[in-house]
């Protein structure tokens, strides 16, 4: 009988301290780099393709993006609004991504890099763009999605030329 006792003390113990143990958070792993990697990627081929909604698709329902030059955008309707913009009105084209750092920890994740593209507005002349890009990523269903992306450009921002003085009549 005591050993019984004995015994059963020692697990309501052992759940004891089990359930006072923090919560055992997922390493952040070679697997889950690999899968930004080719998240990346995904993204790269959406935004090359002028596909607003499939990028749209690769954020979250509440995501942030912080485009450069321009205001915050909330939420994958007008995030998808943003890019359908940006590749009829702006002709962007051609992104290229660098991943420099990938990292993370659970659910969260981040990859910042370099960015360089094509704008080619109708009725404009071709620029080109260079800068920074960060995504913050979180691993929803087995699957990682933007939460925040921000975008700056490493370029002056371009001023546009003053109107021509017109001669003042007499």
């Amino acid at each position: 009988m005591r050993s019984r006792s004995l015994a059963f003390m020692t697990l309501v113990l052992a759940i004891g301290v089990a359930s006072c143990s923090a919560p055992q958070v997922k390493e952040f792993g070679r697997e889950d780099h690999a899968q930004i990697r080719q998240f990346v990627q995904d993204f790269v081929a959406a935004y090359n393709a002028k596909d607003a909604a499939k990028v749209a698709a690769l954020y979250s329902g509440a995501a942030v993006l912080m485009p450069p030059n321009a205001s915050t955008v909330r939420g994958q309707e007008l995030i998808q609004g943003y890019y359908q913009n940006r590749f009829n009105v702006d002709g962007a084209t051609d992104l290229v991504i660098e991943p420099k750092e990938i990292s993370g920890q659970g659910p969260l994740a981040y990859m910042s890099g370099n960015v360089s593209l094509k704008l080619k507005p109708e009725g404009k002349p071709e620029g080109h763009d260079r800068g920074k890009i960060l995504f913050i990523l979180r691993n929803l269903a087995k699957s990682w999605r933007i939460e925040i992306s921000m975008w700056s450009s490493d370029l002056p921002p371009v001023v546009p030329e003053a109107p021509a003085a017109t001669p003042a009549k007499k």
